[in-house]
């Protein structure tokens, strides 16, 4: 029988690879654009006005794209150059190339050409593009090169503004660009092949290119026959006449060279980094060259410097950023930080100054910014912005934020997001300072801001969540635990999918609750016969009880409940609420002087006091059915689908109803609400800066720059950046200091050599100050800070035809007019000639709509919220838009009164689908019957009472503002300021019908919530350590050293994890003593002290005394300075309550941990005959001359009595039983009772007799190494590392194992796992290519040999290597008729997750057409093909094709954010609805919804 299956991401991957900065959006603000695997995710980077606040990097978009991203490129094309921007090439995994620009109409990016090289006679031996595709873009701009198949150069030309090239054809003029075309680089020099790296250079007239390549190649055994195999070709690209001249070369470099770095000016030319050494070529000077450790000479005959070897730095793998024109910080694998200094006599070098100035991460890439600022990216730990400054000018200007040593870097480094960090700096600012004056490094090293990595996974389990909260009501809860990073940077990442507040308090005297609001109000204070209003300031300065919410207004169906809060809720005697009906609204008004009630029948004015001031009738047979509160404006909706709207005010503490205009009483509104904007983004066209106002303000900033010629040496950037404090509108008021101008006219001289290479906008951080441009972008679009700003208020109206109206408060003007809202299209614009008004029929599909700030108190921005019939949400993001003046759009409408902002959808991958109340037994009865009748006159009796009110704002609780969404799967809707909104759902137990923000002495920042059964909880939001930008809620736990393992043990409810510390590998002989050379000793010693000593060390080709050496020379090495490290693992007791370690067990030396597992074997101490253990399969890694052995350990986690201050301390483990056995403990699994382990070449069942020792009852002989097993009742699954997949049977009485079947395909897989439907099996299976494919017993077929051979029923490529695995049970939807099914949950190395589900024949066809339309009916980014990306990819030829069986879920989950009328066009195609579609992923959408 067969299995349809479906895979979809569930988490994104996180790890950073590539980065390049750039003026992607604005013209006026820095743009930092990073890859994530198959991710492009576009950031901001903002410098806060306020001095005390550090600059930080804010998310405008991310992307996902159908390919895996290998390089950036930065270009400036004649397309996006208009506007002052640049356009980003990125390159692809196969060898193709796309040329994105950003929309400003529509906010997002554009797809303007994609570059395809994908052809045959291009591949020759090749399958697929094993070289990496790596993009190369000319400084000036002129050109991009990309390199593919080994030797395959493709060269993409770019028009210049100022020359044509000979076009003449109309057509090609709208294209900024010419033909590309395609090249081998054995036509430039017939020796080119096994490219190494290629870079563009500075200041040469036409593009040149230098290629570092390995025409012969070499390895470290056969050095001693041949070394020095690199050579270096510098190319000049002709791209008229397309030829290319040789300008120099140079041969016999070290044959370890790994990459080349183009060098500016003042220097120019370039450097070829070696692992040994750094060389310095140029045409018209001598190479020089540095060894940087004791290898150097061994392995190169190079001429090198050598007085630098004592440092012992390795520089494969480093990366590197310029801080100046000649100064290039690079950081190590290891993480160490050293500043290479290029020191010049006249126009040439003459020697290198290396300087150690800390210790950070292990990186992957790393990106200049501007002055004082760049970007470190990472796959293995958190990426950073990092504030670079000189310690001297630091203590000149008295800074008073603390600043982190560069020498001490690592506590800030593996701690917490620098949002939570305060506590942990004010723990150490006293080492830290001390440390500071004490280093003798003159850097120093601030972390700004921090982007969360949760990978690489290397191993995960799921368990259930530890609480220590009194009310528990909810079911199990689970958590995804991951152990994930490397190094220092390892640490334990928790995924919670769902939202888990803590609750305060519970009741159920509250049943029937239907609405709540927590409401403040200042009392009226007589001072002297003067009406005073207690100040709300001073009540938060002196944490006094009137800063807490007062009243709790509770409204049910037939009356309404007023308590007052304080250490508990009493309900308020005497008070002069209406009370004898349900409350439409409550809230408070005049600065928060008055409370304001609103009923069906009218609205009343309260005091403090509860004292009614006033009462507003609204008519006799009118009836209010919702109402939006902002101070100073009420806003009343109408039974009939008219409005009123109230003003206050605060002279006279009144409220009057305004003049009502006609447009609340013409076409019926379905929804309303007022905005009261305190970020001055609701700007008008006449009050909105325009393109041209950014691109010159962009330009001026430019040339303020260029002023300062920024190749100057450190001791000249120490002016700049104490000049740079000026602001810049009154640089433009008074203009520069004079010392300035002196100073300019000095190096005029300097300027003129400079000025070129700004022009050229390279990607060095010294070419561009955008400082002045961003301040005055936040001072033009909005004030994201949150400074008290004068608010101004809009009405927003969704009327009954699906219109969107924005109108200017109080004097009702048009500002914004949408005619078909009620689609939810990508993009909402102004139409101010009401054309297209026709109705588009789907008017009832939006049932509410609000517009407010999400955020925090520092950073907020506006959303507009739409939420169907069904559940479904839509958001929308302002953005600010540069319209084009129409003339002729009417006498009535003045183009410069409109709102220059639109709107776009943001994208949320949640589905909800509500059971409407309404539809309670409509299922049962004819549309024509009497009870159908009386039912719908009901429906509308329950409508004119009271609207349905579903998405409440709050603010204040744990910090946020948002949105959130009742209903039986309730949402989060909110933002961190900084990035997209997040919506996390979360978990309860049973429909959310009430929920208000609660602020009281017992529960601050806490809210409020009742469900459908009466029950109401007292929460607050857990913050702690919780990241609530992330797509998931997730908590990241630092531990300081590399996890490789974790399990989850659940009868102690505890993890056991296995951690890794460095050890020094010792040599030992024979008897296992340690081998001492004294002479190594000695020459390690003094390296030692050299390495670890902050006092720069040089290197130069001159003698003068100016030039020695400022430490004294060290003697020289007799053998290299590297010695080799081994791993000391730990076992480790992990409390998942405080993450804390309350045991450990250190295993031997050498000894690694191969495998871990909670297995479940026969034991005698428990009743059901069975007793969770941990089993551990060991190797001992003494070296390739010694025979492998490996141990295996079985423990239990036994109860203590805890420790007095820790109750946490309640378990230990208890080793039980060891074994040694000849080989390495691969894999280990529970079967039946016995252990199944997996050593060497054999599987060896054992039985854990009386608990005190192991027996063999039974093995099978296997292939080469088994990486991973899984066991289903009697069944096993083996992984082979070569060998693909075994399927193998376990029979008891007589025990034996059988071969039941196998893969015959070649496969290197690296997990496997199952997938269970009823009573069908699939083996998943991982392999190292990135793919998945669905394996299946099937001993019927013929095709399988009676069941030999295993038949392969899908494949699918995931795009990122699946490390770890694990089954869950299927959630399925209330109602279906699907079986029992079982998942795979995949980790992958990129940090995200995916999982691959079963999902019903029906279903799968549906959505297999479905595929089809949405492939073919929407654009893609990039313009990259789906289907392409989730092929097969292999290197070696495939022995049968592909089974495409296995839908892609990311596809399909696009179908939600389409506008309504196109999920009706692709329904219709395939011959369904939306609504069955929507079902569809909704059951998908909860699959794996266990955290």
């Amino acid at each position: 029988m067969s299995m349809y299956t479906l895979a979809k991401e569930l988490f994104p991957p996180t790890g950073i690879e590539r980065v390049v900065r750039c003026n992607f959006v604005r013209p006026d603000v820095l743009n930092v654009i990073v890859a994530k695997s198959s991710v492009l995710e576009i950031y901001s980077f903002v410098e806060p006005l306020q001095a005390d606040l550090l600059p930080r990097l804010d998310l405008v978009a991310s992307y996902r794209l159908n390919g895996i991203i290998t390089s950036l490129g930065v270009i400036r094309t004649s397309s996006s150059g208009q506007h002052g921007l640049d356009s980003v090439l990125v390159s692809f995994k196969d060898a193709k190339m796309s040329l994105l620009e950003w929309s400003f109409s529509n906010h997002c990016i554009v797809t303007v050409s994609i570059h395809y090289y994908e052809r045959d006679d291009y591949k020759q031996e090749f399958l697929n593009n094993t070289h990496p595709t790596e993009i190369r873009v000319d400084p000036s701009r002129r050109c991009a090169v990309l390199a593919f198949y080994g030797d395959r150069l493709a060269v993409l030309p770019f028009k210049q503004d100022e020359i044509t090239m000979g076009e003449d054809d109309d057509v090609s003029k709208k294209w900024p660009y010419m033909p590309s075309y395609v090249m081998s680089l054995s036509d430039i020099d017939i020796r080119i092949k096994n490219v190494i790296d290629m870079v563009f250079l500075y200041d040469f007239f036409e593009p040149t290119l230098a290629i570092l390549f390995s025409p012969q190649q070499t390895w470290t055994g056969r050095l001693a026959v041949r070394k020095d195999t690199c050579s270096l070709v510098v190319v000049s690209l002709d791209i008229t006449h397309k030829m290319y001249p040789i300008i120099y070369s140079i041969d016999h470099l070290p044959y370890d060279c790994t990459k080349i770095i183009a060098v500016p000016k003042p220097v120019g030319g370039l450097l070829v980094v070696s692992a040994n050494a750094l060389i310095h070529l140029d045409q018209g000077s001598t190479a020089m060259g540095v060894a940087v450790n004791g290898y150097a000479p061994m392995v190169t005959d190079f001429p090198l410097e050598r007085k630098l070897q004592d440092l012992d730095i390795a520089l494969e793998g480093s990366e590197h950023v310029f801080l100046a024109p000649d100064q290039i910080l690079f950081t190590l694998r290891s993480g160490d930080m050293y500043l290479f200094e290029l020191q010049q006599e006249g126009r040439s070098l003459s020697g290198f100054k290396i300087e150690k100035v800390g210790t950070s991460m292990q990186t992957s890439c790393k990106c200049s910014l501007v002055p004082g600022y760049y970007f470190v990216g990472s796959r293995y730990a958190d990426s950073m912005l990092i504030k670079y400054s000189n310690k001297d000018e630091v203590k000149k200007k008295k800074k008073t934020p603390v600043s982190i040593n560069a020498m001490d870097l690592e506590n800030e480094l593996y701690g917490q997001d620098i949002e939570e960090i305060d506590q942990e700096t004010d723990k150490t600012k006293d080492e830290i300072e001390s440390a500071m004056e004490s280093g003798e490094s003159k850097w120093q090293f601030e972390i700004c801001d921090t982007l969360t990595n949760t990978g690489p996974i290397v191993s995960m389990d799921i368990g259930q969540r530890a609480s220590t909260e009194a009310h528990s009501e909810f079911a199990p809860q689970h958590e995804l635990v991951a152990a994930t990073g490397s190094g220092q940077n390892g640490a334990l990442v928790v995924f919670q999918r769902n939202v888990r507040p803590n609750v305060v308090r519970s009741t159920d005297a509250l049943a029937g609750a239907t609405c709540l609001w927590t409401v403040y109000c200042r009392k009226e204070i007589f001072f002297e016969g003067v009406s005073q209003f207690e100040s709300r300031s001073a009540g938060i300065e002196e944490g006094a009880e009137e800063v807490y919410d007062k009243l709790l207004v509770i409204s049910k169906d037939n009356f309404t409940l007023v308590l007052a809060t304080g250490d508990e809720l009493r309900q308020l005697p005497n008070s002069q609420f209406y009370v004898e009906g349900p409350t439409v609204a409550v809230g408070s008004l005049l600065e928060d002087t008055r409370i304001v009630q609103v009923y069906a029948g009218g609205v009343r004015i309260l005091n403090a006091d509860c004292r009614i001031t006033k009462i507003v009738p609204i008519g006799e047979h009118l009836s209010i059915v919702a109402a939006s509160i902002v101070d100073p404006y009420v806003l009343l909706q109408l039974h009939d689908g008219s409005a009123m709207i109230l003003k206050g005010d605060m002279a006279n503490k009144d409220v009057q109803i305004l003049s009502q205009p006609s447009i609340l009483n013409g076409v019926p509104i379905n929804s309303c609400c007022i905005y009261a904007d305190t970020l001055s983004s609701m700007l008008t066209i006449k009050e909105a800066p325009t393109m041209a106002s950014l691109r010159s303000f962009a330009s001026s900033a430019k040339k303020h720059a260029n002023a300062k010629p920024s190749s100057s040496r450190p001791r000249k950037r120490t002016k700049k950046a104490e000049t740079r404090v000026m602001d810049e509108v009154e640089l433009d008021l008074y203009g520069p200091e004079p010392g300035d101008e002196d100073e300019d006219e000095s190096e005029s001289e300097e300027e003129e050599k400079v000025d070129n290479d700004i022009k050229m906008e390279s990607d060095l951080l010294f070419d561009v100050n955008m400082e002045g441009a961003q301040s005055k972008a936040k001072h033009d679009m909005a004030n994201p800070e949150g400074q008290s700003v004068q608010a101004t208020h809009w009405c927003i109206i969704y009327r009954s035809d699906g219109a969107l109206e924005i109108y200017h408060l109080p004097d009702f003007k048009e500002v914004f007019f949408f005619p078909h809202f009620d689609l939810l299209p990508e993009v909402l614009f102004d139409a101010p000639s009401h054309q297209d008004t026709k109705p588009a029929g789907h008017a009832h599909e939006i049932t509410e709509m609000i517009m407010v700030n999400m955020g925090t108190k520092l950073r907020k921005e506006p959303y507009l919220i739409a939420r169907s019939y069904r559940g479904n949400i839509a958001v929308y993001k302002t953005y600010q838009h540069f319209p084009k003046v129409e003339k002729n759009v009417g006498k009535s409408v003045d183009p410069s009164e409109r709102l220059a902002i639109r709107f776009r959808r943001m994208p949320l991958e949640i589905v909800a689908r509500e059971k409407l109340e309404d539809d309670d037994g409509a299922g049962d009865m004819d549309e024509d019957s009497q009870a159908a009748i009386e039912r719908e006159i009901r429906i509308q009796e329950k409508r004119r009472l009271r609207k349905a009110k579903n998405l409440i704002p709050f603010s204040g609780v744990a910090g946020y503002e948002g949105v959130f969404c009742l209903g039986s799967a309730p949402l989060w809707l909110m933002s961190s300021g900084r990035g997209l909104p997040r919506a996390h759902p979360m978990i309860c137990d049973g429909r959310i019908v009430c929920f208000t923000k609660f602020n009281n002495i017992n529960c601050k920042n806490g809210f409020i919530t009742t469900n459908a059964n009466g029950n109401m909880r007292i929460s607050q939001l857990p913050t702690k350590d919780i990241h609530y930008d992330m797509p998931w809620p997730i908590r990241k736990v630092h531990l300081k050293k590399a996890v490789r393992h974790i399990k989850y043990h659940p009868t102690s409810q505890t993890y056991v994890t296995v951690t890794a510390v460095p050890d020094p590998f010792v040599v030992k002989d024979e008897n296992n003593v340690a081998v001492h050379d004294a002479s190594t000793a000695t020459a390690t010693g003094a390296a030692t002290e050299t390495t670890n000593g902050a006092a720069p060390v040089s290197a130069s080709t001159t003698n003068d005394a100016t030039d020695a050496k400022p430490v004294a020379p060290k003697p020289m090495h007799t053998g290299a300075g590297f010695r080799p490290s081994s791993e000391r693992q730990t076992l480790e007791l992990v409390s998942p309550v405080t993450w804390e370690t309350v045991d450990k067990y250190e295993l031997q030396e050498y000894e690694i941990v191969t495998s871990i597992e909670t297995v479940s074997l026969e034991s005698t101490q428990d009743a059901s005959g069975r007793k969770k253990f941990i089993a551990v399969g060991t190797s001992f890694l003494r070296g390739e001359d010694s025979t492998m052995r490996g141990t295996i350990y079985i423990f239990d986690i036994i109860d203590v009595v805890p420790e007095p201050d820790n109750p946490q301390t309640d378990h230990k483990l208890k080793l039980l039983y060891s074994e040694e056995v000849k080989g390495s403990v691969t894999a280990m699994a529970a079967l039946n009772g016995y252990l199944l382990t997996c050593v060497g070449t054999k599987v060896v069942v054992r039985s854990f007799e009386d608990n005190e020792t192991l027996t063999g009852i039974a093995f099978i002989d296997v292939q080469i190494y088994v990486t991973s097993v899984k066991v289903v009742k009697n069944t096993i699954m083996l992984a082979d590392a070569y060998k693909s997949v075994w399927f193998v049977g376990f029979q008891d009485e007589p025990t034996k194992l059988v071969m039941l079947g196998k893969d015959y395909n070649p496969m290197e897989a690296m997990n496997v796992s199952y997938l269970i439907e009823n009573q069908t099996l699939h083996i998943v299976v991982a392999d190292s290519e990135k793919n998945i494919r669905l394996l299946q017993y099937a001993p019927f077929n013929v095709q399988s040999f009676s069941g030999q051979k295993l038949i392969c029923r899908g494949d699918y490529h995931v795009g990122s290597q699946v490390q770890t695995t694990i089954n869950l049970p299927k959630i399925v939807l209330s109602g279906s008729d699907e079986g029992i099914s079982h998942l795979t949950v995949c980790g992958t190395l990129d940090g995200g997750l995916c999982m691959i589900t079963p999902i019903p024949e029906k279903t799968s066809k549906r959505l297999a057409l479905l595929t089809t339309q949405i492939v073919n009916g929407i654009q893609h980014s990039a313009g990259l093909n789906p289907r392409a990306y989730r092929l097969l990819q292999s290197k070696d030829r495939l022995n049968a094709n592909p089974v495409k069986s296995i839908l892609d879920g990311d596809l399909l989950f696009e179908f939600v954010a389409l506008a309504a009328n196109r999920q009706k066009e692709m329904t219709k195609q395939i011959g369904t609805g939306v609504d069955r579609v929507m079902d569809d992923l909704a059951a998908i959408s909860v699959a794996a919804d266990h955290l």
